[in-house]
């Protein structure tokens, strides 16, 4: 039962692993001559707890730019945008480590669980498709170049999410990078 599953997991980890190399994140690590006590402090001023679906749909504007839970040295938050959505919105873990003279910010930004296994599943379906009418068009020329629009769609999955994602993760550098950097 066990070389079952050791056949089955291995290729899929192998699998995760390339399709995260292709999925967007970021780390970030900032010094900071805050004591880890005020550093909470400030985490503790811009974060406020999840809304529930209850929650969410009265409407409310938040007075806090972040959502999300703080505990022990870690956190785990996003950053509530009232005026548009986006799906590529990071998701941000992060761990305060005390130092010497200050502490260090270990901040890691993914894309949401459920974005990332769409567009797993988006890029791999047009993928495999592709390579096989290429394996085919490598036989037969007389089709045409019909995997080059199913390599288009993979591209422009792997652009969509790597730019909205960029373009917010951006922002969520700045802030902390202002907020606590030395």
């Amino acid at each position: 039962m066990q070389d079952f599953f050791k056949i089955i997991i291995s290729p899929m980890n192998k699998l995760i692993k390339f399709y995260r190399f292709l999925l967007p994140f970021e780390s970030l690590t900032i010094a900071s001559n805050l004591s880890f006590s005020e550093v909470w402090q400030k985490l503790d001023k811009i974060i406020e707890p999840p809304k529930t679906l209850k929650m969410a749909l009265q409407f409310k504007k938040s007075h806090k730019p972040y959502e999300g839970t703080l505990s022990g040295n870690t956190f785990q938050i996003r950053r509530i945008t009232s005026s548009y959505r986006n799906s590529f919105l990071p998701q941000i873990t992060g761990e305060i480590h005390s130092q010497p003279f200050g502490c260090c910010l270990k901040i890691r930004m993914n894309l949401h669980l459920a974005v990332m296994v769409f567009m797993i599943v988006w890029m791999s379906v047009p993928a495999s498709m592709g390579v096989l009418t290429l394996l085919v068009w490598l036989v037969d020329r007389s089709i045409g170049l019909i995997f080059l629009p199913l390599f288009g769609m993979c591209i422009f999955g792997w652009s969509l999410s790597l730019i909205g994602f960029k373009i917010e993760s951006k922002k969520d550098i700045k802030f902390f990078s202002n907020m606590f950097g030395s």
